[in-house]
């Protein structure tokens, strides 16, 4: 939701420096016209990464929740179940317990789906 919060600022923020440049400079239309086109690019490119960004992280926390109630998620060749794998969320990533064949096994979060 901070995210959210951001993006709305940043966009704020733009808006008034292109009102501020469109309106109140002595710039030419042409360049008026580059200046606010840019900006509506960039807002644009602002909404698409935070629409990006909102999609990964629903299907982390759907893989995840998964992943906590003991179903298997297939990542690459690899099957990954909590009781062969712990999940560390600084990296978002899941690592082979011990004593297990996969010990030490690093498996990314991105790789993996969960199973039909």
């Amino acid at each position: 939701m901070a995210f959210l919060y951001l993006v709305i600022f940043l966009l704020l923020i733009f808006g008034v420096i292109g009102v501020v440049v469109y309106f109140f400079t002595g710039l030419t239309k042409r360049l008026k016209v580059s200046i606010v086109l840019s900006l509506l690019l960039g807002w644009i490119l602002i909404l698409g990464y935070s629409l990006y960004q909102d999609k990964k992280r629903k299907l982390h926390e759907k893989l995840l929740y998964s992943f906590n109630h003991g179903k298997v998620l297939i990542c690459k060749d690899v099957n990954v179940t909590n009781d062969k794998f712990n999940f560390v969320s600084g990296t978002l990533v899941f690592v082979g317990k011990e004593k297990t064949k996969y010990e030490g096994l690093v498996v990314p979060i991105d790789l993996c789906r969960v199973e039909q």
